[in-house]
């Protein structure tokens, strides 16, 4: 009984090792032109994601100078704390830039400052673009050229756009509810990674930092 029972649990365990090995995806394998190719869009596409958060940057924050003069104080304060957290992902897109030995791109911002309600809109549309299209495509391309700094990079700002586009979702049902005094009255940004809180925990859920460190918008 016991060396039936012992020779039945070994086959368990081993038919237990083949269905994990069977179930875990391969990673392809890439030619050295793939490799390299993806290597080069890598770049080409860190200069993109540069240029959209330094663009970011400028554009959020003349957005929250027209949120004070339409009267919204508490949107204002939603956009100088994103304007921060892009401000970040630009820091980070560089240094991954600069690690590769690229030329930096001469960026000079480009947008148009509507009503609040319309740029809440318009913000709604780009971040969610950039968190379920943009930033996954890029960081696709990234893992394919094993560029580790890429993807880390890439990653904080997919995930911190998806805060973006929820809080500017919030304000701007807010504003068509007239119940404006539901939104924060502050925010706080993690100087790592970007990630935007309006309730903070006691360390980021991106990059581990501290919240005593966090930059308080408010």
């Amino acid at each position: 009984m016991k060396k039936s029972l012992a020779y039945a649990l070994g086959l368990s365990i081993i038919g237990g090792i083949i269905l994990v090995a069977c179930n875990q995806k391969k990673k392809p394998i890439m030619t050295t032109k793939e490799h390299s190719d993806a290597e080069i869009q890598t770049i080409e596409n860190m200069k993109s994601a540069y240029k959209g958060e330094l663009t970011a940057t400028a554009k959020y924050a003349a957005f929250a100078k027209k949120a004070i003069a339409d009267g919204y104080p508490t949107i204002a304060v939603l956009y100088r704390a994103v304007s921060a957290a892009e401000s970040i992902h630009a820091k980070n897109h560089r240094a991954v830039l600069e690690d590769a030995g690229a030329t930096l791109p001469t960026i000079i911002p480009e947008f148009k400052v509507k009503s609040t309600k319309e740029n809440l809109f318009d913000d709604i549309n780009g971040e969610a673009y950039e968190a379920k299209t943009m930033y996954p495509d890029f960081l696709a391309t990234a893992s394919k050229a094993d560029n580790q700094l890429a993807v880390l990079s890439l990653t904080y700002a997919m995930n911190t756009e998806k805060k973006h586009k929820a809080f500017f979702e919030q304000a701007l049902g807010d504003i068509n509810s007239n119940t404006l005094n539901s939104l924060p009255s502050s925010y706080s940004v993690c100087p790592v990674c970007g990630n935007t809180f309006s309730n903070p925990p006691k360390h980021c859920d991106f990059s581990f930092t501290s919240k005593d460190l966090f930059v308080v918008f408010k």
